[in-house]
């Protein structure tokens, strides 16, 4: 039996069903309130209960023989650690405590690319990389990283069976309100603003196989990039536009702009308490070139890299027919 946790979210459910084409049995454990629409129709076993609660993990994580810990808070607002360390933090410790006590043969937890320093086309971002200072002031990076430095510290204590995975920015079929916002900044508009910077994209279907492989033959105590394909926003937008046949007018949005108005979100959330989208973190990772290699990944899990057009172009027709 495999648990695994924000099953219902994008990255999980497509983790959900490649365990199962693997012939796995599969417990997923959600929220009662969760929308359950992308596990519809899966043969899994159902555990009702919260990450924050110990004692819930406990019972979820009792009789599974492997974890995958997808859950997360993912949002980019607030920036404050705070925000983030129960459900982050606090619920990753929570299971790696109840993988000991039940004698879980393997976590794998799925962390973030962002854990690692970011690299330029020419030369990648690594498993090598240092957690970049500045990323601190963002929450949810931080506290992945934090998170994530919990599991790793478990495996070099000796007792504890883990591997971790980093994804970059997953491209897929999200059933979620809000999934396919990226998408937004350049759909049916004649102007289309982007920032000047870039990112990775990876294919949802890839990423899941390489969350399940590296739960069947990740070395223990290792970090994996799941990593696609590099693309600045102009090249990712360019392919968006190029499905629907139209010519918006591309302008970028200088990098002084962005963090003049990431210096006025740091005010609103600091002074006025009121968290707003773009920070100066944010406006700064959207300035850079936030790229990554899955070398490691495709050499030790078998990876399969998808091109970034074919996920883009599946995932907007999906989204149109979701529409119609």
């Amino acid at each position: 039996m495999v648990l695994v946790t924000g099953a219902n979210g994008l990255l999980g459910s497509y983790v959900v069903k490649e365990l199962l084409a693997r012939y796995y049995k599969v417990r997923v454990m959600v929220r009662p309130e969760s929308n359950l629409a992308a596990l519809k129709g899966l043969p899994v076993e159902y555990f009702m209960g919260q990450l924050t609660l110990q004692k819930d993990v406990e019972k979820a994580v009792a009789g599974c023989a492997h974890v995958i810990h997808v859950a997360a808070l993912a949002i980019h607002k607030p920036t404050r650690l705070d925000a983030f360390r129960k459900i982050n933090i606090d619920s990753t410790r929570y299971i790696t405590e109840a993988c000991k006590k039940s004698g879980v043969e393997r976590m794998v937890y799925v962390s973030t690319a962002n854990c690692f320093e970011n690299g330029s086309k020419s030369d990648p971002g690594t498993e090598k990389g240092l957690f970049p200072g500045w990323m601190k002031k963002s929450g949810y990076a931080y506290s992945k990283y934090l998170a994530q430095q919990l599991v790793l510290d478990q495996v070099r204590a000796g007792n504890f069976n883990a591997v971790v995975v980093n994804p970059t920015f997953i491209i897929g079929k999200d059933v979620k309100p809000g999934g396919g916002k990226i998408f937004d900044f350049v759909l049916n508009r004649k102007i289309a603003f982007h920032p000047p910077g870039g990112k990775n994209f990876v294919d949802a279907g890839a990423a899941a196989t390489g969350v399940v492989s590296a739960m069947e033959k990740g070395r223990r105590g290792e970090s994996y990039l799941l990593a696609g394909e590099n693309l600045s926003y102009r090249q990712f937008y360019k392919i968006v536009t190029g499905y629907t046949g139209r010519s918006p007018l591309m302008i970028p949005i200088p990098c002084f702009i962005l963090k003049l108005i990431g210096r006025a979100g740091d005010f609103s959330e600091r002074f006025l308490n009121k968290p707003v989208q773009l920070t100066y973190v944010n406006a700064r990772m959207l300035c850079l070139g936030n790229y990554y290699t899955p070398a490691k990944a495709v050499r030790e899990l078998d990876f399969p890299v998808v091109p970034a057009k074919e996920s883009i172009l599946e995932t907007l027709r999906w989204f149109k027919e979701q529409k119609s």
